[in-house]
């Protein structure tokens, strides 16, 4: 059987590269893209060979959708999906107040479809190395995590805090709190959150470096902030170490890179070159899997709930400049 999928909305950056995806993917025909601003969508729909359509037309034609719009319009879309039965795949965060999250959460878990969220990293076989040694003991009784999920500034609608939520928490915390959720199976229990607008001129914050606790007490310190410079050969970097009473483990999901430097004037001098296993590809052959079996994906939507609660405590603490506990 082949799964029709489909991409609504292009305004997040991973729309291109899903499309792409998509479009290789065994067992997987890409119907079409659709987009409220057609004309950005058509770019990427002429280097895939597909048409542009109105979200209610895709949503006609496809068994499932990945949903990359801004944060602000994704319980618009995810309730248009969940009212033509189509299957979800939704960008992160989930929704720009925990609130909406509980509320999106509770309309998917009525709906009876696959529904599950966009967080590739849960995918990568660094981190799937790395969960299988935390599981085998080989660490011993977990003492520290830290992890690093720092990007180039995106712009657009990623700075419009009413569109967004929020700047770099919004945008750089969800990867590697969930991953560290799902590597140890401990919740984060309390955070404490530093801020500032270091880099650009922009209305949302750029530097963020979240203190926080685990709830078997472990520390865990997180920096999300857009502080990869925009000439970088590589966008940005998520990794992971966790420090435990026996060993240390780590994993680095873009580790595999090899250095590429021309002088022949054309193109970009220095490139950056990534040759590990893509996890996007597998996120999305998980999807699809999900679809045809009926199974929960990689990534549920309840996990999402919880990363928007931590990106609320985050968000609040700085408010109030101290640790919040984080409520669920």
């Amino acid at each position: 059987m082949t799964v029709r999928i489909g991409i609504c909305s292009t305004a997040h950056v991973n729309a291109e590269v899903y499309a792409a995806l998509v479009s290789q993917l065994p067992g997987a025909d890409l119907v079409g893209l659709s987009d409220d601003k057609p004309e950005r969508a058509r770019r990427q729909a002429n280097a895939v060979g597909v048409s542009v359509l109105s979200h209610r037309e895709l949503l006609r034609r496809v068994d499932g959708v990945v949903i990359c719009s801004p944060t602000a319009v994704h319980d618009e879309l995810i309730t248009l999906a969940l009212d033509h039965d189509v299957a979800i795949l939704c960008e992160k965060p989930l929704a720009t107040s925990l609130s909406e999250a509980k509320t999106i959460r509770e309309r998917c878990v009525r709906s009876d479809l696959v529904t599950g969220m966009a967080m590739p990293i849960r995918c990568s076989r660094p981190m799937r190395r790395l969960k299988e040694r935390y599981e085998s003991g080989d660490l011993g009784d977990l003492v520290a995590a830290s992890g690093i999920n720092r990007g180039r500034m995106p712009g657009g609608w990623f700075v419009d805090p009413d569109l967004a939520g929020g700047g770099a928490v919004a945008d750089h915390t969800d990867h590697i709190v969930d991953v560290v959720r799902w590597l140890t199976g401990e919740e984060i229990r309390e955070v404490y959150a530093e801020t500032a607008t270091q880099f650009y001129d922009i209305p949302v914050e750029d530097v963020n470096l979240l203190s926080m606790e685990l709830t078997g007490g472990a520390s865990f310190l997180l920096d999300g902030s857009w502080s990869t410079p925009q000439a970088n050969p590589f966008w940005g970097d998520a990794a992971v170490e966790l420090i435990g009473t026996e060993k240390t483990l780590s994993a680095d999901c873009f580790g595999h890179q090899f250095r590429h430097t021309r002088d022949t004037g054309h193109g970009k001098p220095v490139e950056s070159v990534y040759w590990g296993a893509d996890p996007n590809n597998a996120l999305l052959r998980d999807f699809v899997e999900s679809i045809l079996t009926g199974r929960e994906p990689v990534t549920p939507v309840e996990d999402a709930v919880r990363t928007v609660a931590v990106i609320a405590a985050a968000y609040e603490s700085v408010e109030r400049g101290e640790p919040v506990e984080v409520t669920y």
